[in-house]
């Protein structure tokens, strides 16, 4: 990757942080606070979660949206079917946070660590991962995962799992033979539909 895609994500990524500090301080009081008046919602303000970036295991941040006696990992293996509406290990302040996507904010520090970049394919579970590769879908390994994403854009249409699959691999497939600047443009279009997927609240 272009040294100045890595420089424009992290500037990218790094101001966004900056504007939500307020917002994420909010959030961060109201998930103690839960746990003040509700034992079960107790625990960290953010855990890490194991994902798959570019064929390796990263430690991915996000806001806690379960319950602390739950494992973050065992859980979305077992339970993926479940939605924000109806997981009933969430917390209240949880099912807020995933109904508009906030439990994603802390990827960005990813972004600054350089796990992950701003646009790219999904950063999945290494089960889901090592399922894509028995059905031959290997592009994740070419490129890290991103914090939006065509397949993100997408989550509101409840794209189904094929679909998705298509949509990392046709941004990998596009975004391969594009110069530093092409593919400069192509991502901030690409992170404006995912924003716009997720101020419409159509998560899944």
């Amino acid at each position: 990757m272009s040294w100045i895609n890595t420089a424009m994500d992290k500037i990218i990524a790094g101001t966004i942080l900056l504007c939500l500090s307020p917002l994420l301080g909010a959030i961060a009081l109201a998930i103690k606070l839960e746990g003040l008046f509700d034992p079960t919602s107790k625990g960290p303000v953010i855990w890490t979660v194991t994902r798959i970036s570019q064929g390796e295991r990263i430690g991915m941040f996000k806001l806690r949206t379960l319950r602390a006696d739950r494992n973050p990992d065992d859980y979305e293996e077992i339970d993926e079917a479940y939605t924000y509406q109806t997981n009933p290990h969430s917390t209240r302040v949880g099912r807020f946070l995933l109904r508009w996507y906030l439990d994603e904010l802390p990827q960005l520090l990813n972004i600054l660590r350089g796990d992950m970049r701003l646009v790219g394919p999904r950063p999945v579970q290494p089960w889901y991962y090592e399922r894509e590769l028995s059905l031959g879908a290997d592009t994740k390994r070419l490129v890290k995962a991103g914090w939006a994403g065509l397949a993100q854009a997408s989550k509101g249409a409840r794209a189904s799992e094929y679909k998705t699959r298509r949509l990392d691999a046709w941004y990998v497939r596009r975004v391969a033979n594009m110069s530093s600047w092409q593919r400069l443009r192509y991502d901030l279009k690409v992170t404006l539909r995912t924003l716009r997927t997720v101020l419409r609240g159509e998560g899944l």
